[in-house]
């Protein structure tokens, strides 16, 4: 996402030590923050209609660098898992090195992106921006869908799916259906990212309902599109 506000883009240019992911949770969650300033964090976002409970299973699709992953991580707690994909090799690699520094243990990191179908794709590695790309793309990464995952790893439900995956969004709720259907998690997808010239967001919410969730598209400081399959909008 493209910030206009000059501070937020220079917070972006630092390189992603951990103490950033550290300032980022205390940023979206202490009282001592002023609403307008936390009204910028994605994480205050991604809780706006649900918060996170202990023994919660939760996706974290696009987890680099492990901001929300660690959030999440220590409030589902000892009883919880979080499920971190993040199919670039570099910003996996910053995504792994956040979670061994902050020394959680019930993080399983998945080396592939979500798609509609099981596929080999070229991304462009730009930190918080990458994405699938058609053009001069600087790594190959393995992508699958959700639902053959979720099978993959003999999940027993799903809480919580997050997305922020820079416009494959679309794709990756294509290959989501079952899962969707079957456990109707609280879902949170960033859908501020232009594909075809217009916001994912409207696309994104007939996705979610064609799997039979409620829709909401709110947080416009980082657009979310949000589903559940409970009255919670």
């Amino acid at each position: 996402m493209i910030h206009e506000n000059p501070f937020i883009s220079a917070f972006i240019g630092i390189p992603e030590f951990s103490w950033k992911n550290n300032l980022r949770h205390w940023l979206a969650v202490s009282p001592w923050v002023p609403g307008f300033i936390q009204d910028f964090s994605p994480i205050k976002g991604y809780e706006k209609f649900r918060n996170l409970k202990q023994g919660d299973v939760v996706i974290d699709a696009g987890a680099y660098p492990g901001d929300y992953t660690l959030f999440a991580a220590k409030k589902v707690g000892p009883e919880g898992r979080v499920i971190a994909l993040e199919p670039g090799k570099k910003n996996r690699n910053i995504l792994k090195r956040n979670l061994h520094l902050a020394g959680v243990s019930n993080v399983q990191v998945v080396p592939k992106g979500l798609w509609n179908e099981s596929a080999t794709l070229h991304m462009n590695q730009q930190g918080l921006a990458s994405q699938i790309t058609a053009s001069e793309p600087d790594c190959t990464i393995e992508a699958v869908t959700l639902d053959h995952l979720v099978a993959e790893l003999q999940l027993e439900k799903v809480d919580v799916l997050k997305m922020d995956i820079e416009g494959a969004e679309l794709e990756a709720l294509q290959g989501a259906q079952q899962t969707l259907r079957t456990f109707k998690p609280y879902t949170c997808v960033a859908s501020y990212h232009i594909v075809d010239g217009s916001r994912t967001a409207d696309r994104v919410e007939i996705l979610l309902q064609q799997a039979g969730l409620q829709t909401h598209t709110d947080y416009p400081k980082h657009l979310t599109t949000y589903g559940c399959g409970e009255t919670l909008f």
